[in-house]
């Protein structure tokens, strides 16, 4: 999820625990004196932010993202504490606060401030940091910045606009859904749920049928990231696949997971009562990095990504120093036709000897480099996407060997965040992190010249070459979004106007859906933002279509909801940010 997801790109969870004494203290001296127990230098801060401090024309739809110094070994930021006392944006004249959602992200390194309404135009507002922590309990060192906002935004209107409908909420934290062929939701929860909802005719759910069996199987709760049909299953012969890993949870993040938990599994039959693994031993970060959502190709394999264990490629603090493994940071395509009746162990290190190179191997890499993936889309054009996570500062990044012929210098402590982007997924494709255990030492597009290169690390010397298969984006969505649950739009509605655009939610900055059109060559042409019910979401981490109706059913993270979508007849939206790129 920097970041995701997740949750995954880009999540703080609704169930935030923060100690008993640790309250008590709070309240009886409050922040400021708990944090004169801890030494400065144990202290986070804030590192820079985005809009700049004195950054002038930002536009008003902007949102306020920064990245953080994190000095205590294993602890992001505690989301407990990110609320509207100690983060918040006001207007610098009159410190009128803004109304807005405020989050970290999936590995708790970045914190994100996004208004609810677009700011002013031509306006002075100030952000201020001033109580927020991390897990250990360290108060960050006070911070505040100042920027003006530009002219006001060009918007146009789009033929298309939605109804969003609140659903009745079962209090679960939903992450991934799907639809049956039975016309049925069906939504996996963040502790090993799945819940199957049966959809009415006006698109709203009728009374949830909670289905423990992955919690059972597993003895215990289980993240599951994603589930998926298989293309074989019937109203009457349910086949579901599930994505799923350790739950770890450590002072209310996703953190302290064992590596080597993460599984595929199905659960079968009428009720969904039936388990066996399928594969076992997949690699697991120690955050919120696992395997994300599964997706059947037009080939009938599964894919899915497998996320980095590391920020940037080497062993970090932020990752309690976890390395690569020969499967993370990748998509990964699994060939049913060879799966067997036992699982299949991947366990590639550590005493593991599974080798996804070798002939028949059921698990195979099909792309590389590829740090946090949370949902895989086959468009009807062909083409497989990945909305790509990026990494926040401060992670490490490898060197290449000594006598190697393309020399890539390491970086410690590095002081750029990657960007957000679209990947167009190709067979044997590098997109940009790097994993030493596979040979692939350069971040992004390394440095290749003296001008502006395409995803370049500056921090690199000029004349750093990427590396040789390394595929650019189709898209740049920018830093600190968290692009995560994506779909294909179908079904004529609205006169076909949205039919092939790319939907997918923004996490983190945005908190809204975005529309992408793609070509048949991959490449995005047009982007639409702020169609009518697509906006103010709590963290929203995936969606998905009902192809009957057009309804849209949202999974808002944070929110612990579902939210409905369902198109407004000849509906027109006022207010959309329309960019032709092509």
């Amino acid at each position: 999820m920097n970041r995701k997801v997740t949750l995954v790109a880009g999540v703080a969870l609704a169930l935030a625990v923060v100690g008993a004494a640790e309250m008590k203290l709070a309240a009886r001296f409050g922040a400021n004196e708990l944090a004169r127990s801890v030494p400065e230098a144990n202290r986070p801060s804030v590192r820079f932010t985005r809009p700049a401090h004195q950054e002038t024309n930002v536009p008003p739809s902007a949102f306020v993202a920064a990245d953080v110094n994190l000095p205590n070994e294993g602890h992001g930021i505690d989301p407990a504490s990110m609320n509207a006392g100690a983060v918040k944006l006001y207007r610098t004249n009159d410190h009128q606060v803004v109304d807005a959602r405020v989050n970290t992200s999936g590995a708790g390194d970045a914190i994100v401030l996004q208004p609810v309404d677009l700011l002013e135009a031509n306006t002075d507002y100030t952000f201020e940091v001033n109580g927020a922590k991390d897990t250990s309990g360290a108060v960050f060192l006070p911070f505040s910045m100042h920027f003006t906002t530009g002219a006001p935004m060009n918007l146009t209107e789009f033929p298309a606009a939605f109804e969003k409908v609140a659903l009745n909420s079962t209090h679960d934290v939903f992450t991934g859904l799907t639809i049956g062929l039975d016309h049925k939701l069906y939504a996996c929860s963040f502790d090993g749920k799945i819940v199957r909802f049966p959809i009415s005719g006006d698109g709203t759910l009728g009374e949830p049928q909670k289905i423990t069996t992955v919690q059972a199987a597993n003895k215990g709760p289980r993240l599951i990231t994603g589930i998926v049909f298989d293309p074989s299953s019937t109203p009457d012969n349910l086949i579901l696949w599930v994505s799923h890993g350790q739950m770890a949870i450590d002072a209310g993040r996703i953190e302290g997971a064992d590596d080597w938990t993460g599984k595929i599994s199905v659960v079968s039959g009428p009720d969904l009562k039936d388990y066996r693994d399928v594969i076992v031993h997949l690699p697991r970060g120690f955050k919120d990095h696992l395997n994300f959502q599964p997706e059947f190709g037009p080939d009938g394999a599964l894919y899915f990504c497998q996320g980095a264990n590391t920020s940037t490629g080497a062993p970090d603090k932020k990752w309690n120093f976890r390395p690569e493994r020969l499967l993370t940071a990748s998509v990964l395509r699994l060939d049913p036709k060879l799966v067997g009746n036992t699982p299949i162990d991947v366990k590639t290190d550590e005493g593991g000897t599974y080798d996804p190179n070798k002939a028949g191997a059921p698990l195979t890499l099909y792309a590389t480099g590829v740090r946090s993936g949370f949902d895989v889309l086959w468009h009807s054009d062909g083409n497989l996407y990945v909305a790509l996570n990026g990494a926040a500062a401060g992670g490490n990044v490898p060197g290449t060997p000594n006598g190697a012929k393309d020399f890539a210098p390491q970086i410690n402590n590095i002081t750029e965040t990657t960007d957000d982007l679209m990947l167009r997924i190709v067979k044997g494709g590098y997109y940009g992190h790097p994993n030493p255990r596979r040979g692939q030492f350069v971040l992004m597009g390394g440095n290749p010249t003296d001008g502006v290169d395409p995803q370049e690390i500056t921090e690199y010397p000029v004349g750093t070459k990427p590396e040789a298969n390394w595929v650019p984006p189709v898209y740049d969505f920018g830093k600190n979004i968290s692009p995560d649950g994506m779909i294909e739009y179908k079904g004529g509605f609205f006169g076909g106007a949205l039919d092939g655009f790319i939907i997918l939610t923004r996490f983190s900055g945005y908190k809204d859906l975005f529309a992408l059109k793609p070509a048949k060559d991959g490449s995005i042409t047009e982007t639409l933002g702020g169609i009518d019910g697509f906006k103010q979401f709590v963290d929203p981490l995936d969606l998905v279509e009902d192809t009957h109706t057009g309804c849209i059913y949202v999974a808002e993270y944070g929110g612990q909801k579902l939210s409905l979508l369902r198109p407004i007849p000849n509906g027109v939206s006022k207010k959309v940010y329309r960019q032709i790129l092509k």
